[in-house]
């Protein structure tokens, strides 16, 4: 099947061209494009700040229609059936039609942005990987924007209660969370106020790689990396003696479907809100406007792309 693709090749550009995309193997099912989210790492590719992915992967929050079954799609996936709406997890999300596997999507009940589920499943699959049943562990995070928001729906609606959050995005939100010690920061080092031991857990979504090099973390704390990042001469010396765990959640996480399907009940629920973090959508031709919009600064809110009228 001969359907559509956009892609860019890092020079801020999008380009469309025509791609054949295979039949859906007997776990998969075809989906057609109705929304797709941008991230940040797509924003980055476009501005070659980020490794430029083939064609056939970029893009990869989608929600869309299901158009065809594979063979055991629908024994495997409680029922899922030709029409259904699905939030997914795969690629490429760039294109008006695509396959994607048993375990990578999610049944929804309408095509709104408010149920692009894979960067909120990315939220609490971060925010999973420091839960155990001490409730009262101190949480830095390091970012103030949609994962950020997420994470901190996400433990406070299992009951953590004792944050720091450093960033400058949605200043007005952490300042009116009671739990929540907002600290204003864009600097090389982090301002531990009155963590002066550093904190339980330490959730990094920041590309900087300096926090590694810091004591941010108590003893048997935990250090989160939440986003990509290049460290050089890291001692791992103080991990090592201080017993500090280092984890790198990801969508690769086997688990990961639990995630999305946690996110659309929690969506669903009010639980998590994300309507107020997702801004502007832009028709697929006006893509690169989208892109550009996210550069300069115009959008501060996540935008997405329209496939279908």
């Amino acid at each position: 099947m001969k359907v559509k693709l956009l892609h860019t090749t890092g020079n801020r550009d999008i380009i469309e061209t025509i791609w054949d995309k295979p039949e859906p193997k007997a776990n998969e099912i075809e989906v057609q494009s109705i929304l797709t989210g941008i991230c940040s790492s797509d924003v980055a590719m476009y501005d070659g700040t980020f490794t430029t992915l083939p064609k056939e992967i970029q893009g990869h929050e989608c929600i869309g229609k299901v158009t065809k079954l594979g063979s055991k799609t629908g024994v495997s996936s409680s029922g899922i059936k030709v029409g259904d709406i699905v939030a997914t997890r795969g690629e490429p999300g760039f294109a008006d039609y695509y396959n994607t596997p048993i375990g990578s999507f999610v049944k929804v009940s309408q095509a709104s942005p408010r149920y692009i589920l894979e960067p909120v499943a990315c939220g609490i699959n971060i925010a999973k990987s420091i839960m155990d049943k001490d409730l009262s562990k101190s949480i830095a995070i390091v970012g103030s924007g949609f994962l950020a928001r997420v994470i901190y729906d996400y433990l406070k609606h299992n009951g953590y209660s004792d944050f720091t959050v450093y960033g400058r995005g949605f200043k007005d939100y952490w300042e009116t969370a009671t739990d929540v010690d907002f600290i204003s920061h864009s600097g090389h080092h982090l301002d531990v106020h009155k963590k002066q031991q550093g904190f339980d857990a330490f959730i990094d979504l920041s590309s900087k790689p300096q926090y590694m090099h810091n004591g941010y973390v108590k003893t048997n704390g935990t250090y989160v990396v939440g986003a990509e990042k290049v460290v050089d001469n890291l001692d791992f010396s103080k991990f090592l003696w201080e017993n500090i765990t280092i984890k790198c959640p990801s969508p690769r996480n086997p688990d990961f479907i639990n995630s999305m399907i946690e996110a659309e009940q929690l969506v669903k629920k009010g639980k998590i809100k994300v309507n107020h973090l997702w801004g502007e959508g832009y028709d697929r031709d006006n893509a690169k406007e989208a892109f550009d919009n996210r550069i300069n600064g115009k959008d501060i809110l996540r935008n997405y792309i329209t496939w279908v009228k």
